[in-house]
């Protein structure tokens, strides 16, 4: 790919309530010159009233932005909506509050089009600062589950399950996410090294969230578990 008026880009912001978050990564998204579009999945039963209306502001300030309610459960069921949804010829993965940096996303494109056929995966571990405000226990327990996903897939991967990501749009398309809970993150990586797919990971940088609240749960801890054993 050299030109760069053929690289289009569907970026997925699943959403809940974190509207001054959600802006505030557009506006820095939007200094991304090349063609682009905004879906933004929110949640019917859990979106206030306020943020909804917030939405349709935002859709008449960016023609390029669409936003849908999602069909399926939790943030995975965002994901796999805005898959499907999006209509560019890569697809990238993040979040709207911020614990994904937007600035990131214009080196993870430089990439991507130099290796269209690859996946572009944000690894925190590869930063000398990836984790700001993660806890200790999360830090432990993140550091060792990567270890065991390495332990079965000899991958040179350090991050397997930041949702932070550029695909070509015909591998997310091709495939079917059974996991909706925060696992999907792994399952949408483990699948594709199955299918024979390059990943190429870059420095990338996680901070906690100043809006809305996580909804992260020990199940969703355990969906991580149930997408590694039944992958291996």
């Amino acid at each position: 790919m050299k030109k760069k008026d053929k690289f289009s880009i569907s970026i997925i912001l699943p959403f809940l309530n974190e509207i001054n978050s959600l802006k505030k990564t557009i506006s820095i998204l939007e200094k991304i010159k090349f063609q682009k579009e905004y879906i933004v999945i929110f949640s019917n039963k859990l979106t206030i009233k306020k943020n909804k209306l917030e939405l349709k502001k935002l859709r008449k300030s960016f023609k390029n932005l669409r936003y849908f309610n999602q069909l399926k459960p939790y943030v995975g069921g965002a994901i796999d909506l805005g898959i499907k949804k999006s209509k560019l010829k890569f697809i990238a993965i993040m979040a709207s509050d911020l614990e994904t940096n937007p600035n990131e996303l214009m080196r993870m494109i430089k990439i991507s089009i130099k290796n269209p056929n690859s996946i572009i995966s944000a690894d925190r571990w590869l930063s000398q600062r990836g984790f700001s405000n993660y806890g200790v226990i999360k830090y432990l327990a993140n550091f060792f589950f990567q270890r065991l996903i390495k332990f079965f897939f000899k991958y040179e991967i350090l991050d397997f399950t930041f949702a932070y990501r550029i695909y070509p749009s015909k591998i997310l398309k091709n495939l079917i996410l059974t996991e909706f809970r925060h696992g999907f993150a792994l399952e949408l990586l483990l699948k594709p090294i199955k299918m024979g797919c390059d990943i190429i990971t870059i420095p990338a940088t996680w901070r906690k969230r100043v809006e809305g609240t996580s909804s992260i749960s020990i199940k969703s801890y355990f969906s991580y578990l149930n997408v590694l054993f039944k992958n291996i």
